[in-house]
């Protein structure tokens, strides 16, 4: 296991394998910062913003695309200004936006919640490189968990508040939370953030519950990952070879005695998982935003 971070974190999330440039990128929440880990170099970069910043990705110019506490904009690497692409439930002032990710066309889809994570108040978006928004869920408590099977014609989604991540019909999308779950987590953990490998298994972060797990497309745990830390919030592969698993975790809301035993908490950490865990698979690039 190699620790790619180079401090420790808050609440690092939304972790993004970019192949183009080899490098992964990363956020921390409240610190409002993004984070870029470059490969090649073993050199890392960051920008600091004005707003929490939940989720970033690379677009086909040069700009990064980040999902802010109220909205979606662009950010200038060089000045650090941001554009913005539309706003997100500026209707309810105490959300803010959380997991996100792109779809196979680039749309950016978008969970929000309850910054408080007292009501569920959280929605799920979609959105365009146009700028065009669409609701598509509502009555979200902790938006997490964002994946496509295209060959399956699934999407992934799921609620860390009610621990059930769900498969929705991605081609015609409807709500299927009234129906069995694809997966549901033991009281005390989060299903936090997800990546899926390229054979079409799931690979979960379980917030509070110290692992990964992998679960194949019938919703059956696989394999599981313990980890030196008990927060860990999201994966993505990525490297080389696309074998690499990149987790990010946290240190919120961990006692200093704590922490002391997880040195690894809040940090950004990457397995080999062949070489560590015999493991032979690997995972697709994450998706770009469709957008300039």
């Amino acid at each position: 296991m190699q620790q790619i971070s180079v401090q420790r974190h808050q609440l690092a999330e939304g972790p993004f394998w970019c192949a183009l440039q080899q490098a992964l990128y990363w956020v921390d929440i409240p610190a409002c910062q993004v984070w870029c880990w470059h490969q090649t170099t073993n050199q890392t970069e960051h920008w600091t913003l004005s707003k929490k910043v939940s989720a970033v990705f690379t677009t086909q110019g040069e700009r990064l695309l980040v999902t802010l506490e109220d909205g979606v904009a662009y950010l200038n690497k060089r000045t650090g200004e941001l554009e913005y692409l539309c706003d997100l439930d500026v209707d309810i002032p105490g959300n803010r936006s959380n997991d996100a990710k792109c779809d196979p066309e680039g749309n950016l889809w978008v969970g929000t919640m309850d910054d408080a994570e007292q009501t569920a108040s959280g929605r799920l978006w979609k959105v365009t490189a146009e700028g065009k928004k669409t609701l598509m869920l509502e009555g979200i408590g902790i938006s997490n968990t964002l994946a496509w099977d295209v060959s399956r014609d699934r999407f992934y989604f799921g609620d860390s508040m009610t621990r059930k991540v769900h498969a929705y019909p991605y081609s015609e999308f409807y709500d299927v939370r009234a129906q069995k779950p694809f997966f549901e987590v033991k009281e005390g953990i989060g299903a936090d953030g997800s990546c899926i490998d390229q054979q079409a298994c799931l690979w979960n972060a379980n917030w509070d519950g110290a692992r990964i797990v992998r679960y194949d497309p019938e919703g059956e745990v696989l394999q599981t990952i313990e980890l030196p830390f008990k927060k860990p919030t999201s994966c993505v592969f990525g490297g080389v070879g696309g074998n690499t698993l990149f987790i990010t975790s946290a240190s919120v809301a961990t006692s200093e005695e704590e922490l002391a035993k997880q040195p690894l908490a809040g940090h950004v950490v990457a397995i080999d998982l062949k070489a560590e865990y015999g493991i032979d698979v690997a995972g697709e690039p994450s998706q770009p935003f469709a957008g300039a």
